[in-house]
């Protein structure tokens, strides 16, 4: 009797797909000049629930790839032995599209897309595993924006991945819920590790370092995902993310200054602890709300654009803030920066009172700066860590 599965392979047999039962490939794809089409074709027809796997070696793209059926699995050999470089393409945004649920990518790297690395789009348990995305040339404005971009998805799994030469954010994941980035390495991207508009996120056991921002939380206006918050930042190591920004301009990751490593952008509740943070210019960790005169106007009367209840405790911190930017000279004037600031912008409407309160606790000898960008304290700023010294429950892990 003849299976499904064998059907399947039967369909595009002279593209090259070979039915496979060793470990769990169910469909292997050998490289040849006949790989891209039975690539795409492998991933178009197979059923639901299955493995496609890749030999070692380099798989030449010309057009972006999609996954669309639930529960794919696409397997290379090794992230640094089997490679799909997309140098050529000229067909599609990205490199590779997600819209199925329940996919995973892992072992092989993505390389050189003209748009982003690997894209998911409102899917559900989306995972990426031992993947890496790069760009060839370094701190290009002609690479790809992002390399591992899920966006409105729910259960999003980072693991193992390594990210590097993004013009906007190496690990993205954007207006999703139940998050878990950890055991990952960012560097030679304009933002190493974004988490916007989205809820509990894990951010764990990684390096960023050597990108114009290391960390990034960020709550942005207009988007259809709003109110972001708990992201627990735990155990990354975030050094010398000093790189000049090659940013396209216009975008909200082109104002974040060289030398930042931990930016908390308008987004509530969040836990930055036992991380060590060191060596970046600017700043070290910086609270700050939505200054529509830096990052844009916005016409979005359900944006709250002020951070509160964030809380920062056991970290180890020191060497920021030495060659300050000018955007964050200019508002901080002094050299060093300290490794802590917040912009001291208070939500005039905010009922939270204590809760609301932005906490930073036992962080060794990290020095502390309150600014007065908003008028709110009149005029006045200050050095005394004492005033922001308090404490939150900390947040649960995720598991996605």
């Amino acid at each position: 009797m003849v299976g499904r599965l064998a059907l399947v392979c039967v369909a595009v047999a002279a593209m090259g797909c070979t039915e496979s039962r060793d470990g769990e490939c169910d469909v292997r794809v050998p490289l040849g000049d006949n790989a891209e089409s039975a690539l795409q074709t492998a991933l178009i027809e197979q059923p639901s629930g299955r493995t496609v796997c890749l030999e070692e070696g380099t798989y030449r793209v010309r057009t972006e790839l999609s996954v669309a059926k639930p529960g794919i699995r696409l397997r290379g050999a090794g992230r640094e032995a089997t490679v799909i470089d997309f140098a050529e393409q000229d067909l599609g945004a990205n490199g590779l599209q997600i819209t199925g649920d329940d996919v995973t990518i892992e072992a092989l790297t993505v390389q050189d897309t003209p748009g982003d690395g690997i894209r998911a789009t409102q899917v559900r348990n989306v995972a990426f595993l031992d993947v890496t995305v790069r760009w060839s040339t370094p701190a290009s404005i002609e690479n790809g924006a992002y390399g591992l971009y899920p966006v409105g998805c729910d259960g999003v799994r980072i693991e193992r991945c390594l990210v590097s030469g993004s013009r906007d954010a190496g690990i993205y994941v954007g207006q999703s819920t139940r998050i878990l980035v950890t055991d990952s390495e960012a560097f030679g991207n304009v933002a190493g590790i974004e988490i916007e508009n989205s809820t509990d996120a894990e951010v764990a056991y990684n390096r960023a370092y050597d990108n114009t921002g290391g960390i990034l939380v960020f709550n942005l206006p207009g988007l259809p995902v709003q109110d972001g918050k708990r992201a627990k930042i735990h155990h990354n190591e975030v050094l010398h993310n000093n790189l000049p920004s090659f940013a396209e301009g216009g975008t909200v990751v082109a104002d974040v200054p060289a030398g930042t490593g931990v930016i908390i952008l308008a987004s509530d509740d969040n836990e930055v602890h036992d991380n060590v943070i060191e060596g970046n210019d600017s700043v070290g960790v910086i609270f700050i709300h939505y200054l529509a005169a830096l990052f844009g106007p916005y016409e979005d009367p359900a944006f709250n654009p002020y951070p509160e209840g964030n809380y920062v405790h056991d970290n180890r911190m020191g060497q920021n803030g030495n060659a300050p930017a000018p955007l964050v000279l200019g508002a901080i004037p002094m050299v060093p920066v300290p490794d802590i600031v917040w912009d001291g912008c208070i939500d005039p409407s905010s009922m939270r009172g204590a809760d609301g309160k932005n906490c930073v606790r036992n962080n060794g000898a990290a020095t502390y700066f309150r600014a007065d960008l908003c008028g709110d304290f009149d005029g006045m700023t200050s050095t005394d860590i004492s005033e922001a010294t308090c404490e939150h429950e900390v947040l649960p892990v995720q598991n996605p």
